[in-house]
């Protein structure tokens, strides 16, 4: 039986996005976070749902299991402290969490974000107040790479890899 072997977060995200230099398009992500609700047990998709609220959130691509229902906001780029967008991703994941039983929030990003997502403090504490409210945060590469984070704090652990 093959046992993971445990790698440093910044190296996982390294080989993740090893020989890329462009941003993915939402094009490419949402193919990619469809990629990742089928490969984890999210075989219910659905495109465009509304989400009820105080802004009627659109989520691109919403996944479904037995156990609960993942929302999505698109943001390929997340390399600045956009106070706007912030904002408008906080009242979605409250329009989620408030409105929907066993659903919530997964901001899907460009697994090239993670070194400002991490590097940057105004970034960093945005995600991290979001995550602490129950946000997700998942990192896709386009080429079959996927990162889903429930807690801020796991982006800096220790990642278990399979050979």
């Amino acid at each position: 039986m093959n046992k993971p072997r445990i790698v440093a977060a910044k190296t996982f995200f390294s080989r993740m996005n090893e020989g890329r230099s462009q941003w993915l398009t939402e094009e490419r992500m949402l193919k990619s976070c469809e990629e990742f609700f089928r490969y984890n047990g999210y075989n219910d998709l659905d495109h465009g749902v509304t989400f009820a609220g105080h802004q009627g959130f659109v989520s691109p691509v919403i996944g479904s299991s037995e156990q609960e229902t993942l929302a999505t906001m698109f943001r390929p780029r997340l390399d600045r402290h956009d106070m706007a967008f912030f904002g408008a991703l906080e009242l979605a994941l409250f329009d989620v969490l408030d409105n929907h039983e066993k659903a919530t929030l997964v901001l899907v990003t460009d697994s090239l974000s993670y070194g400002a997502v991490t590097g940057m403090e105004e970034l960093g504490v945005a995600i991290e107040n979001l995550m602490d409210e129950g946000m997700y945060l998942l990192f896709v590469n386009g080429r079959a790479g996927h990162a889903l984070y429930d807690e801020y704090k796991k982006l800096a652990a220790p990642v278990p890899v399979s050979d």
